[in-house]
């Protein structure tokens, strides 16, 4: 008992003393470098998005993070190219009209669980307000006319033919689904394609669960990559000290291409 309130008081001290001594700058340039190695420009996309959120209030929230900067840039670079998305794990379609927005001549297939579905009443802290969400939800799909709203438990996309040029996995992050969401998506790849991981720990969190922490995605990336099957890269996810100061807890997008 006593060991184990030592151990978090030690904790809470790394933490802030991590946090004291983050530097902001360091990490933009670095992530600058990130986009650069990738391709893609960084301050460009940022431009880009930023006009969007102006004409478009909702898009400004604490869950916003660089991958939507990524989406930016690489939209400035491959517009053409990406004809068909495939996003997986729409939650409040938020993400959806932002992909429909950048990728204006794309078609935005987004999926999730069915409404009825008891993880998709329970996860989010969506029980108290499940119709409230939905009803926002749908508002936001109906804007754009470029989203192709489902709901399917993802692991049917094994029995998926349609072809993908961008994929954007986000749905449970844990095992097994995470896993076969990537291996699924890698066979929806067109040549040249994309897939994109949210919320990737390198490190194992303290607590790990199968829809939010877990280490599953990087293990599973690294284990297609050593088999020269993809490769691999990463950014960070946010560049805030809160977000990004500790190591430990700090969590990447990966920026996936499949190998000939």
């Amino acid at each position: 008992m006593i060991l184990n309130i030592l151990k978090k008081i030690k904790n809470v001290i790394r933490f802030n003393l991590l946090k004291k001594n983050y530097k902001k700058e360091e990490f933009e340039e670095k992530q600058d470098k990130k986009f650069q190695e990738l391709g893609f420009n960084r301050k460009d996309g940022l431009i880009e998005l930023n006009q969007i959120r102006n004409q478009n209030n909702f898009l400004n929230r604490n869950m916003s993070s660089e991958h939507e900067v990524l989406f930016s840039a690489i939209s400035k670079k491959n517009q053409k190219e990406i004809k068909n998305i495939l996003e997986i794990g729409t939650y409040d379609a938020v993400n959806s009209f932002l992909l429909a927005t950048l990728f204006e001549n794309a078609n935005v297939h987004t999926i999730d669980l069915p409404d009825t579905d008891q993880k998709f009443k329970q996860t989010y802290n969506r029980s108290n307000n499940v119709n409230e969400f939905i009803s926002k939800r749908n508002e936001i799909i109906s804007k754009k006319k470029n989203i192709k709203f489902k709901q399917i438990n993802s692991i049917h996309l094994t029995n998926y033919k349609e072809k993908f040029d961008l994929i954007w996995i986000d749905g449970a992050h844990g095992y097994p689904m995470v896993s076969i969401d990537i291996v699924n998506s890698l066979k929806l790849l067109n040549k040249n394609g994309i897939i994109m991981c949210d919320d990737v720990f390198m490190f194992k969190p303290s607590e790990q669960d199968s829809i939010y922490k877990s280490i599953a995605t990087y293990e599973t990336l690294e284990v297609l990559k050593n088999q020269n099957i993809i490769s691999l890269k990463f950014i960070y996810k946010r560049l805030d000290a809160l977000n990004n100061c500790d190591p430990k807890i700090r969590k990447f997008v990966s920026f996936v291409k499949k190998n000939d």
